[in-house]
């Protein structure tokens, strides 16, 4: 059965590509803002000035790194049973991440994120059958910001079973994360089945924070998954044309990649990208612009070049509610995901240019990645679909509806939205008269009450809880909020 697939280069421009981000990693290099990096580059052969923090990668500690990187990398369910596996073309969902703000599902309000709202977005995910990573969504503002990193964590696995998206930015974050998941898993098991894996975003042009980099060391050294996710803004931060922003976003991938492995080789990487385009008329970063989906499709040929495991935020939208734009830019994400290759598509249920969830805007768009996934399935052709003997049994007037063959086939042929409106007008009257943003909130209001989250062994739970209220006094923190999820 063949399967739907687009690429946006050919086979010459993305070597033409590879090697421009070779001669801008060996001529330009790139700015370190940390001596212990930068030291482990000079060993391993780059040419470093350190007055500058400057470190020119040479061709060969690429074409090295490239040799000792996994092609497949496992993410695992917080019970270490269950996993999904990053490879090639096939594509899963993602919640978007690290958001200041929420969308109250209830009420429409734009406000700060709250701890509650957290649980909310991952009780919801949990349930959500076409979102298969959960990520920490929002940056909770009723705890302190010295402790949010591994706060958001501990919410997420509270109350979510599935393999997480996550990041930090603290020098620490990366260790007490680790403290957390040895809690769950033996300190064995956190590399061996990780369910969680941590984006680390160098700061474009071609610079690397001292708690980015560091944060990428530690995973490296503890054999966490890393998630390397270059951010170019064109015309900002990055050429205007795509090209220059891809050959530069690509770099700064190949740079994080040969630091990764000059420290541990085969540290499982994912090749993430988040390309923005800077919208020069009103000077505001858009994610949900098509320059973006054609740049996220560019930076996943790439990873399939270097035979690694890819992601993209496709799935944001850039506008400030839930309407037509938003279905509009997330639909056209979720397609270009499927089609090109995408292994994470990261964005369902953000908005506002990366800056709030909205569960609304989740709900919907698990519907539209079920849609897209049918879609990716493509057609399968053979003696039993073509049903050429059904059609003569049937002939000219006649109707399929009470065939065996209708009945076999009907449900494993077509996906069944959750919430698309699919009724006759008089059916969607006597039923209400609904629009989608409607019946959204309804159904996050059930999933709210029934969806019943896989509980962690009591044990592992005590030492969960453990952990953090270690670190947390550690922090000078008392109260937590409350991480259980209330009647909507």
């Amino acid at each position: 059965m063949a399967r739907p697939r687009v690429e946006v280069l050919d086979r010459d421009e993305v070597v033409e590509i590879h090697q421009t981000s070779i001669r801008i990693l060996s001529r330009v290099g790139v700015k370190i803002d940390n001596v212990e990096v930068l030291n482990i580059l000079k060993n391993g052969g780059a040419e470093v000035d350190f007055e500058k923090k400057i470190a020119k990668i040479p061709e060969h500690l690429v074409e090295e790194a490239l040799k000792k990187k996994l092609s497949t990398v496992k993410l695992y369910y917080r019970d270490g049973k269950r996993f999904i596996e990053l490879s090639r073309w096939g594509t899963y969902f993602v919640v978007g991440s690290t958001a200041l703000y929420y969308i109250d599902w209830r009420s429409n309000e734009v406000r700060k994120a709250l701890t509650k709202d957290l649980v909310e977005v991952a009780r919801v995910a949990d349930a959500l059958p076409n979102i298969h990573m959960v990520s920490t969504a929002l940056v909770p503002s009723d705890v302190p910001e010295v402790f949010v990193d591994i706060w958001r964590m501990y919410v997420v696995v509270k109350n979510c079973s599935k393999p997480i998206d996550t990041g930090v930015f603290t020098v620490e974050g990366v260790y007490n994360a680790y403290k957390l998941m040895s809690s769950i898993l033996s300190e064995e098991n956190v590399s061996k089945k990780p369910f969680m894996i941590f984006a680390v975003c160098p700061s474009p042009p071609l610079m690397w924070s001292y708690i980015t980099i560091q944060n990428l060391v530690d995973c490296a050294k503890l054999g966490i998954p890393i998630h390397i996710i270059p951010m170019p803004q064109t015309g900002a931060t990055a050429p205007a044309t795509l090209a220059g922003s891809i050959a530069q976003g690509n770099a700064e991938f190949l740079s994080g990649l040969v630091i990764s492995q000059l420290i541990k080789p085969g540290t499982p990487v994912i090749y993430g990208n988040s390309p923005v385009v800077f919208d020069q008329r009103y000077g505001t970063a858009c994610v949900g612009s098509i320059e973006v989906m054609l740049m996220a499709a560019a930076f996943a040929q790439l990873a399939r070049f270097y035979d690694i495991p890819s992601s993209s935020y496709v799935m944001v939208s850039d506008s400030k509610i839930v309407d037509l734009q938003t279905t509009l830019e997330s639909a056209l994400g979720a397609l270009t995901a499927v089609l090109t290759g995408i292994n994470m598509a990261i964005g369902a249920g953000m908005l506002l240019e990366e800056n709030g969830i909205s569960l609304v805007k989740l709900v919907i768009d698990d519907d539209i990645a079920g849609e897209v996934l049918r879609f990716a399935k493509g057609i399968q052709v053979d003696p039993e679909t073509l049903a050429e003997k059904i059609i003569e049994e049937i002939g000219s007037g006649g109707t399929y509806l009470k065939h065996r063959h209708t009945r076999n086939w009907w449900r494993k042929e077509h996906y069944l939205p959750k919430l698309l409106d699919k009724k006759t007008l008089e059916m969607w009257r006597r039923t209400g008269s609904k629009d989608l943003t409607t019946v959204a909130r309804e159904y996050i209001e059930k999933t709210l009450k029934e969806h019943t989250i896989e509980p962690l062994p009591p044990d592992i739970e005590k030492n969960l809880d453990k952990t953090i209220q270690e670190i947390a006094k550690k922090h000078g923190i008392e109260k937590l909020p409350p991480t259980i999820s209330t009647t909507p």
